[in-house]
């Protein structure tokens, strides 16, 4: 049992989504083969984000921004300085899995029962949000392809998330040839962002078994010692002397447990900007969810406006004005009344985080 063998499905998704990261303590390298495959997806992930970087320059609006081409960019970039990261403490990682490798190779039974006993749980629901998450991308992305029985030339704003692939009007060809580009891409970031975080999940679940296993074993150390107790006669119980083979595993059992906070310390280190980054990221997707939500709020009656309401009679206009004061109202989604997911939440939240990222990078 190690590092490699104890999750299958993070070797898989570490294999199909091209990440690479380290999976052995001596930093084997992998195959030219995969090495080519992860730069062939690198080039489309590259292309998809220029030419969505074009498309919200070309098209400059506001609409532009609630694109989902706006997430998809987002995920590029964090996907890409998660990897990165990882990728300049590689030295840090393989220590980190000699480190685990050699918890786990000398391990009883009752370590492997308590490892598998915590990963076991999460791979079916990892699976099926891998399998069920990128069907979804792909057929989303898909969907603008049924354009193609409509029209003959595209713009920018006919893909799912605008892009820019030629000066628009463009052909067919290019539309079907961006639309693809665009659906390798979503779904390889989307792969990326899972493998990513099946990786670290699997440290973090294999640190948590350790402890467990500290908690098992040291229960069991004592209600052994008490069983052994109460087959002794009076005077060996007033004159009590500690078991030598009970504390023999007790030593033992406390040099497991200074190992295991050694390699806790290590996977802080490797791990602290890394969370600190996705905890930024989820609080920006969930604020461009709400403003979205609240743009579209506030924009019932605008087209209606500029329709001639004023021409009905009174009745109908006092109902139209009531609409426009309803709609003025604050809408937001949160459950806490001082705090709002806004731009102005998201600045104050990534100061804060920049500031804890420093602090632990220092």
């Amino acid at each position: 049992m190690d590092f490699q063998n104890v999750n299958l499905l993070n070797v898989r998704l570490n294999m199909i989504s091209g990440n690479l990261l380290p999976m052995t303590s001596d930093g084997s390298s992998f195959h030219i083969a995969l090495k080519i495959y992860t730069t062939v997806i690198w080039i489309i992930e590259l292309i998809q984000s220029c030419a969505t970087i074009c498309g919200f320059v070309l098209v400059a609006n506001r609409e532009t921004l609630q694109n989902a081409g706006t997430v998809s960019v987002v995920l590029s970039v964090e996907v890409f300085i998660l990897l990165t990261r990882m990728y300049r403490n590689r030295d840090l990682a393989s220590q980190l899995i000699q480190k685990l490798n050699s918890i786990l190779r000398s391990g009883d039974e009752t370590m492997k029962n308590i490892v598998h006993s915590i990963l076991k749980p999460l791979e079916i629901p990892l699976e099926f949000y891998c399998i069920a998450g990128t069907g979804s991308v792909i057929v989303w992305c898909s969907m603008p392809l049924i354009l193609i029985l409509k029209k003959k030339s595209f713009l920018y704003e006919d893909f799912g998330m605008m892009a820019a692939f030629s000066k628009q009007p463009f052909s067919t060809e290019i539309f079907v040839l961006g639309n693809l580009i665009e659906t390798i891409a979503s779904a390889f970031i989307f792969l990326k962002k899972v493998s990513l975080n099946v990786y670290m999940i699997n440290l973090v679940l294999l640190l948590t078994a350790q402890y467990r296993y500290i908690a098992v074993k040291l229960a069991t150390i004592f209600h052994c010692s008490t069983s052994q107790n109460e087959d002794r006669d009076e005077f060996q119980k007033e004159n009590y002397s500690i078991d030598l083979s009970m504390e023999k595993k007790l030593r033992k059992l406390c040099l497991h447990h200074n190992t295991i906070i050694l390699t806790t310390l290590m996977l802080k280190k490797f791990l602290s900007f890394n969370m600190s980054l996705i905890y930024l990221n989820n609080i920006f997707l969930f604020c461009f969810v709400d403003v979205i939500f609240i743009n579209a709020s506030k924009e019932i009656t605008d087209k209606a406006f500029h329709e001639k309401w004023y021409e009905f009679g009174p009745s109908l206009k006092y109902i139209f004005r009531m609409i426009m004061v309803s709609n003025n109202l604050k809408t937001k989604l949160s459950i806490s009344e001082k705090f709002s997911l806004s731009l102005p939440s998201f600045l104050s939240v990534r100061l804060i985080v920049i500031m804890i990222s420093s602090s632990i990078l220092d």
